[in-house]
């Protein structure tokens, strides 16, 4: 699975590169650190995950997820933020993300639900419930 990691945090890109090649099988094809470089890599590399920062500076990350799924609605986006709440996730969830993940919830978290938006179920990714 092809990977752009789009966050201004370069620890945060560099713990998830070694994380998502060790655990995932992935590739890490890109990373970005606002959201107009998310948008342009996304278009450019057309990687099948995009992990994506919430506050991204430049182009926020909700506003870049629209892009992306826009020009590349079948690249599957997860959301990353440092806050959780129903308000961040629906608004995730409306800005076409595939689910949203807070950026300290346990690894094994994070990965069962990057997994679980990333593999297709039957032609089509599952969304997030905002329930």
């Amino acid at each position: 699975m092809q990977v752009l990691i789009a966050d201004d945090d370069e620890g945060f890109r560099t713990f998830m590169r070694r994380v998502l090649n060790r655990e995932l099988s992935s590739k890490v094809v890109g990373e970005a650190v606002d959201g107009f470089e998310a948008v342009r890599k996304a278009e450019n590399l057309k990687p099948h995950l995009v992990l994506m920062d919430l506050d991204l500076p430049r182009l926020n990350g909700l506003e870049a997820t629209r892009r992306v799924k826009e020009s590349l609605p079948d690249t599957v986006v997860v959301m990353f933020g440092t806050v959780d709440g129903p308000a961040y996730r629906e608004a995730a969830v409306r800005s076409g993300a595939d689910g949203f993940v807070v950026k300290n919830a346990p690894l094994a978290q994070i990965l069962s639900r990057i997994r679980q938006w990333s593999v297709p179920k039957s032609g089509h990714r599952k969304k997030e419930q905002t329930e």
